[in-house]
């Protein structure tokens, strides 16, 4: 009963009522951001960074406009998907933004919620207004100044202000949603657009993860040039010399068996670290906690491992995960000068969250070509995401969530 009668129309007044501030800070600050960039684009240097800074103006502007509807009225705006910034200089960039129709929307909200909102929030103030004097005034007839000479004009003033405050009430109740239905027709994705975005981030993903593949194809062929191969050669180097000596130098020859032997130890070690580095066979018949059990094991930098899965994540999702994790402790152990790692691992029927972090110096970044980015691209190609946390001096943390992690067994 009070969330019906008091709470809510008072919640929706105070949307009502701050659409005029809000309105008029958005209609200034867009108009100025805007005006001043158009003005200065003559001078190149100085018009794109004012209109690139109108651009996030008017986006914040729009996620401030969200928040207010879902703070007051408890009434979801949708938010657009994030938007991949395009490759090039700032020109490129303040064209592709300058294209994106939910720019668009998002600016003309901010250019006509003021004057769409002025008429219908006075009169509704109005309203209240006088409904609430003409019951303050029936109920205190009493007050110096104030001379009714029957009980007739007490009794109007009343039925009069109760009147008002009830239409008051239904034209906030109205007005309310009324603007929450403006914020939703120009602050919301088009689905259009929505999917528009989503086929674009999906094909940049799916060429990031094509050459994050070529990359890994390389390193393998590098590491089976480098290791194994080169065991193999000086294999059959050793056993071809050993034949020839056979008759003649019997342990000559054995020696040379003995070399031969050795290095076909090498070349099995240097293939099963090839095969490991790409998906250990523990992982597959033991699992994520097993295989990272292994990999913190031989890890030259101490590990403290927590692994909760209760429920065994798709193979897919499990070789992401595995491979993250190998590759950020890798790296760690090459780059940061930590002296601990932690790794934290969970699994739900509903997601799967790693997490890798070390006491190292810090300062990670992404690069174009480097490992961090292919490691976000990996992730990204089965809907997950990856979140890196480098300052300097103060350790790395890479935190990867995968959701839908659950398989059918």
């Amino acid at each position: 009963m009070l969330q019906r009668w008091v709470t809510r129309p008072l919640l929706e007044l105070g949307y009502v009522v701050t659409a005029l501030p809000v309105g008029a800070v958005l209609l200034v600050a867009t108009v100025l951001s805007v005006v001043l960039g158009v003005v200065l684009v003559p001078v190149l240097l100085l018009g794109v960074p004012v209109l690139s800074a109108g651009v996030v103006v008017v986006r914040g502007l729009a996620r401030a406009e969200r928040a207010r509807a879902a703070l007051l009225l408890d009434a979801r705006v949708p938010t657009p998907p994030a938007a991949t910034a395009p490759d090039g200089g700032p020109v490129q960039r303040l064209r592709t933004a300058a294209a994106d129709p939910q720019l668009r929307r998002e600016l003309a909200y901010c250019l006509v919620l003021l004057p769409v909102a002025a008429v219908p929030t006075v009169l509704t103030v109005g309203l209240w207004s006088a409904g609430v004097l003409a019951l303050v005034l029936a109920v205190r007839a009493d007050l110096p100044g104030l001379d009714w000479p029957t009980g007739g004009e007490v009794a109007a003033a009343l039925v009069g202000g109760v009147l008002l405050v009830l239409l008051a009430r239904l034209a906030t109740a109205a007005l309310s949603r009324a603007l929450v239905a403006l914020a939703r027709a120009l602050l919301s994705p088009r689905p259009a657009d929505a999917l528009r975005a989503q086929v674009a981030t999906l094909s940049e993903t799916r060429a990031r993860v094509v050459d994050a593949a070529d990359a890994e194809r390389r390193r393998i062929e590098r590491d089976l040039h480098d290791g194994a191969q080169q065991h193999l050669v000086a294999l059959a180097l050793n056993l071809g010399r050993a034949k020839a000596r056979f008759d003649e130098d019997p342990a000559g020859a054995r020696a040379l068996v003995d070399d031969a032997h050795r290095e076909a130890k090498e070349s099995i070690t240097a293939l099963r670290n090839v095969v490991r580095g790409v998906h250990p066979a523990v992982l597959t018949d033991r699992g994520l906690d097993a295989a990272l059990s292994a990999l913190a094991a031989r890890s030259p930098i101490p590990v403290q491992l927590s692994a909760s899965i209760p429920v065994r994540p798709d193979p897919t999702v499990e070789a992401v995960a595995y491979f993250v994790a190998s590759e950020t402790m890798t790296n760690a152990a090459r780059h940061s000068g930590a002296g601990r790692l932690s790794v934290d691992v969970t699994s739900d029927p509903d997601r799967l969250v790693l997490v890798v972090a070390d006491d190292g110096r810090g300062g990670a970044t992404y690069r174009p070509d480097g490992g961090l980015a292919g490691l976000r691209d990996r992730v990204a190609a089965v809907d997950g995401t990856f979140t890196l946390l480098s300052p300097p001096g103060g350790g790395t943390t890479v935190t990867v969530e995968v959701s839908r992690a659950r398989r059918d067994r």
